[in-house]
């Protein structure tokens, strides 16, 4: 598999691989979940594997999300300043290249906001809710998605789409909502992707003043075609070295249970290769979670001087050597789902013994 291959597998399954593992674990195959939550494979394998590490918390963000909670809710005059078109809603962007921590940033946002409006608190939004888009995308489904989003409900098999936009928009009408839409790509060459994305947020049309987009690209451009003006669009900026080392360590050397003398000797092993990660928070969670699993100076040494980890993919690539044997299987089945695709547990039950 070459590396483009393997990337284009890892996209596909990143947002789905909870679930993979989950099926693992039914399956009585290495790979599930232990009781700890941390995903290994059976202890009569030949080496344990945690395929994701373990939640470290948001590292080096706190101005970005600060940022962008205070632009969710800026007084209308204000907003309405810094928004493309006469609508009841404005939109944000965060944009920049894979694995920088676009995702991960909307997901504190998102969070941050869901927990306010549980909460009820003054200036929540009466609805929030989360859309992944990915490259490809069908209307029906995304619409689906908003409406279980907005209503906590399973969506009914509609006869058409403009049915099922009319019950969204009776859920939306009225309500200020923040829609978060992640991943989201854009085409400039091709002139349907903007018509096709201005379609995708209509429904929020008929919602009440002050409702909100917030949106994740890699490029400026796809926030641009979904209505974002510049002062809005915000480039994810870099971790500085001293952030990124401390977001590296956490994953490489938590729960460690080394002596002292070697903690320290794996510390500055691992300063030099989170200098060769280039500041990549997917790179650092990648490497990181795979160094902690092996927490000693031989093996870390050994892979210090490896060129696979001079760039992100690299790294991804070099973390799916170490993985084991059926969870590279895991792996190779899951890429035959197209990317974002919301799998059903039990379906893909059935589908693994057939």
């Amino acid at each position: 598999m070459s590396k483009v291959e393997l990337k284009k597998s890892l996209e596909k399954i990143e947002s789905a691989i909870n679930d993979a593992c989950e099926v693992l674990k039914q399956l009585n195959l290495p790979g599930g979940r232990d009781d700890d939550g941390r995903r290994a494979v059976a202890t009569n394998s030949r080496r344990a594997v945690t395929t994701a590490a373990p939640p470290i918390g948001v590292i080096g963000r706190d101005k970005d999300r600060d940022k962008i909670i205070a632009m969710l809710h800026e007084k209308e005059d204000l907003c309405q300043a810094n928004t493309a078109g006469d609508t009841c809603y404005s939109v944000i962007g965060i944009h920049g290249m894979a694995g920088a921590g676009k995702s991960t940033l909307a997901q504190c946002v998102y969070d941050h906001e869901k927990k306010c409006k549980q909460e009820k608190l003054e200036g929540h939004f009466d609805i929030v809710m989360w859309i992944h888009v990915s490259q490809q995308f069908g209307l029906d489904s995304i619409f689906r998605e908003m409406f279980e989003g907005a209503t906590g409900k399973a969506c009914d098999n509609f006869n058409s789409r403009n049915v099922l936009k009319e019950k969204l928009e009776d859920e939306l009408r009225g309500k200020q909502s923040l829609l978060v839409l992640d991943d989201v790509w854009y085409n400039s060459r091709n002139s349907g992707d903007r018509e096709e994305l201005q379609m995708l947020i209509s429904p929020l049309n008929v919602g009440k003043a002050g409702s909100r987009i917030l949106v994740t690209s890699r490029t400026e451009a796809g926030l641009v075609a979904l209505g974002a003006v510049k002062e809005r669009c915000i480039p994810i900026s870099d971790l500085d070295d001293k952030v990124f080392l401390e977001m590296f360590m956490r994953y490489a050397l938590r729960d460690a249970r080394v002596s002292d003398h070697d903690r320290l000797i794996l510390e500055m092993i691992g300063a030099d290769i989170a200098r060769k990660l280039k500041r990549s928070p997917l790179a650092a969670r990648t490497v990181g979670s795979r160094l902690r699993e092996i927490q000693t100076v031989q093996f870390w040494r050994s892979q210090k001087d490896r060129d696979l980890m001079n760039d992100t993919m690299g790294a991804l690539w070099w973390s799916y050597q170490y993985l084991d044997e059926q969870v590279r299987r895991c792996f190779a089945y899951c890429s035959i789902f197209p990317r974002g695709y919301r799998l059903n547990r039990d379906e893909l039950v059935k589908l693994w013994e057939g």
